[in-house]
């Protein structure tokens, strides 16, 4: 998937170093998914099977981002935290990371990056 998205960029004209830059903003590096960890599943509406930003329209997503953290998923790389996160807004992308630590992390709009930064302050 990684090299895909560098070909598409390469392909618009960009250098192959931005291309790598690019292609990381929307898809991990081989093996470094959460997918790849076990810790991560992406969900899709059943009447919307595409990977992009109308996920989050659909009726499905719009259940999971209200409940997910009940279950102790958060929605991983949620809107306006791509620059703490790396990656861009994917209203499908959900990450387990317990109960405690969803409810915490839902109930103040934070990211796990900013979650992590609170239990485990750099120093």
């Amino acid at each position: 998937m990684f090299d895909e998205k560098c070909n598409e960029y390469l392909q618009q004209g960009y250098s192959r170093a931005e291309a790598h830059r690019a292609a990381e903003e929307w898809v991990a590096l081989p093996g470094t998914s959460e997918h790849h960890l076990g810790m991560a599943v992406d969900i899709v509406a059943e009447s919307y099977q595409f990977l992009d930003r109308r996920q989050e329209e659909t009726a499905e997503q719009q259940w999971m981002m209200a409940h997910s953290w009940e279950y102790g998923f958060i929605l991983r790389y949620p809107t306006g935290k791509s620059s703490l996160t790396g990656i861009q807004y994917e209203p499908w992308h959900y990450r387990y990371v317990g109960r405690a630590a969803a409810a915490y992390i839902t109930q103040n709009h934070l990211c796990l990056e900013e979650y992590l930064s609170i239990i485990m302050p750099a120093g």
